[in-house]
C-alpha cells in the first residue's frame, strides 16, 4: 500500500490507513516507535506502562541522569524547601 507524505509543521508525516491501524491495535493515543534500518523504515507499537509500579520497573539498572541533572539532583536542601 502506498501512502502521501504530507509536511507537518517542520516535519513530515503520513496517515496510517485505519484498517491496518485496527489490525496493529493503534489508535489516537498509541506510542509508537521508529527505528532506521539500512533500506527501511520500521514502525512499532510500543506498549504503555499502566502502572507506576511498572513504569519504574522500566527503568534500567545501568541508569544514569544527564550531566544537566545530576547536580540538582544530588543536591541538599539550601533554604525553605519542602521535602
Amino acid at each position: 500500500m502506498e501512502v502521501e507524505l504530507k509536511k507537518w509543521g517542520n516535519s513530515i508525516g503520513f496517515q496510517i490507513p485505519r484498517k491496518i491501524a485496527a489490525s496493529f491495535g493503534i489508535d489516537e493515543h498509541s506510542i509508537i516507535e521508529l527505528t532506521e534500518s539500512e533500506d527501511a523504515l520500521i514502525i512499532t507499537k510500543k506498549n504503555k506502562p499502566s502502572t507506576i509500579e511498572e513504569l519504574l520497573a522500566s527503568i534500567p539498572n545501568d541508569f544514569q541522569y544527564p550531566d544537566d541533572v545530576q547536580d540538582f539532583v544530588e543536591s541538599q536542601p539550601l533554604g525553605q524547601e519542602i521535602i
